[in-house]
């Protein structure tokens, strides 16, 4: 039969003896009387014959409980959790580290101005006067003065005083200036201008001065000299304003070789060197004092509009620290910060100022007597030193367009919202029309290029909000023009302005500064 024929065709055993059997999958057996093969998968084995895996566990290790699995399958699931909490540790310990040292850092920042102010305040314990306490979160009086310290010398007089009330829950400040050539009595020496009782009597002559002037306590005082008031303004990185007048003034000038003593009329921004010169020019002009008051008044408008409108939060403590060397201050460093806050809050609209009145007579100010019990019974009682204008009509009700659409008039800048366009293609056009809007409390949200530089106008565009575009008309150089959307101009807010090329900031209206 051939060497084959031993092998048995009909068992589908393997007839040779010992011989052994094939690992691997075990197959069913097809004699008859045994299981005969199925196709549930999970009645199949699965793996070598001693692990008695099937592919019921297989499913096990991927859904099923953390018991059923196999050893190793939960040593390696213990493994990874061990390594998630020890990374969430660490990283929890690295975030507590790093919190702890910018807590540490802000705190020593504020411990090395507060040391840096303890070598120039003078405390109220060494001041032979009492300054009344006022009560927490409630107004405070606050004397102010620019002092004419030069170097090597030891008595100086006030180049300016301010007598301002601060109110931190309405945001809103009062400001008196007070005429340096005053008629005032200085205790102790008799009658005299009141800017030499600083130099009589340092700060204590200085408050008692103006207590009895004005019958005014007051709760703080702060005085500032010049290189103090121009660190201040270089740390706010300049004070946009507007100089009415063109001013050249070599006497009110205090840097090398007169290099500010020249200022041109129109809305600009000034360094810390040509802003000494604005608040202290006086030769130029024929009320001498009282012009340079209403400038000083300007300046401090355009501070707080600044502070509120340009300056972050972040940049107080370093405009504070700044000044600290400078100043002499009974305020504690988290004072001065509320008391910039204030600043912040109130924006030019709620800062009110005006000047002690009186008639020249060489070679005093004579106070008007009458006029400054009005302006101190307002100071006190927190009210403006002027009413404030009343709404016309227009501005107080609905207006209709020349569309007949019905539109509210904006009673302030606040409320409304511009975009600017720079259409002209003039480097930094667009920038400097934003400056000037955002000096004067409109809301500038978006600043950049027109599709194309072709625009030979200024043109103020609004979709139904005439009054509001008027508004913006009135900040902008005259010839500017007032154009209806009618939905030629695609812009998201109250106004657009697209600056042209008849652009010229220093033909930017001057408006006459109010006292309120």
């Amino acid at each position: 039969m051939g060497k084959h024929s031993s092998r048995s065709r009909g068992s589908g055993d393997d007839s040779r003896a010992g011989a052994p059997r094939p690992l691997g999958r075990r197959v069913p057996s097809r004699t008859a009387g045994k299981r005969p093969l199925t196709s549930n998968v999970e009645e199949q084995s699965y793996g070598g014959p001693d692990d008695g895996v099937t592919l019921s566990d297989a499913r096990s290790r991927r859904r099923g409980s953390l018991e059923a699995a196999p050893a190793r399958l939960r040593i390696e699931r213990e493994r990874r959790s061990r390594r998630i909490k020890r990374i969430v540790a660490l990283s929890a310990g690295i975030l507590a580290l790093v919190v702890v040292v910018a807590a540490g850092a802000l705190y020593a920042y504020a411990k090395h101005i507060e040391s840096t102010m303890q070598r120039t305040v003078v405390r109220k314990e060494r001041l032979n006067v009492d300054l009344a306490k006022a009560k927490p979160q409630e107004p405070y009086n606050l004397l102010i003065m620019g002092v004419d310290k030069r170097p090597k010398e030891t008595s100086y007089r006030s180049d300016s005083m301010m007598l301002a009330r601060i109110d931190p829950k309405t945001k809103q400040v009062w400001m008196i200036s007070i005429p340096r050539d005053m008629r005032a009595q200085i205790p102790g020496h008799g009658y005299a201008k009141i800017n030499s009782a600083y130099a009589l009597g340092k700060e204590q002559l200085a408050i008692d001065s103006v207590e009895k002037l004005t019958g005014v306590p007051i709760n703080h005082f702060m005085a500032i000299d010049f290189s103090g008031f121009e660190k201040v303004v270089d740390a706010m990185d300049g004070v946009w304003v507007k100089v009415p007048v063109e001013i050249n003034d070599t006497e009110a000038d205090r840097s090398k070789g007169d290099k500010a003593s020249h200022i041109d009329a129109g809305y600009q921004r000034l360094d810390g060197a040509h802003a000494l010169t604005f608040v202290r020019a006086r030769h130029q002009f024929a009320d001498q004092d009282f012009s340079r008051m209403k400038n000083q008044q300007r300046f401090a408008k355009a501070i707080a509009e600044q502070i509120a409108t340009k300056t972050s939060v972040a940049k107080i403590p370093r405009i504070v620290s700044t000044a600290a060397p400078h100043i002499s201050t009974d305020m504690s460093l988290m004072e001065m910060m509320r008391t910039a806050q204030a600043l912040k809050g109130a924006g030019s609209d709620n800062v009110y100022t005006t000047t002690l009145p009186g008639t020249w007579r060489t070679p005093f100010i004579w106070p008007d007597e009458a006029g400054m019990t009005k302006i101190i019974t307002k100071f006190e009682a927190g009210e403006p030193f002027t009413p404030k204008p009343k709404a016309s009509a227009e501005a107080s009700s609905t207006a209709a367009t020349s569309a007949g659409v019905a539109v509210v008039a904006v009673k302030k800048p606040s409320q409304v919202t511009v975009t600017v366009r720079n259409g002209a293609g003039i480097v930094g056009c667009a920038n400097q029309a934003a400056s000037i809007l955002k000096a004067r409390a409109f809301k500038v949200t978006d600043v950049g290029n027109a599709n194309q530089f072709v625009y030979k106008e200024t043109l103020v565009i609004y979709k139904k909000d005439k009054a509001a575009a008027e508004l913006v008309l009135s900040m902008l150089p005259p010839g500017s023009k007032l154009v209806e959307s009618r939905g030629m101009y695609t812009f998201g807010t109250t106004v657009l302005v697209v600056v042209g090329k008849d652009w010229d900031i220093s033909r930017v209206p001057v408006a006459p500064i109010q006292t309120q």
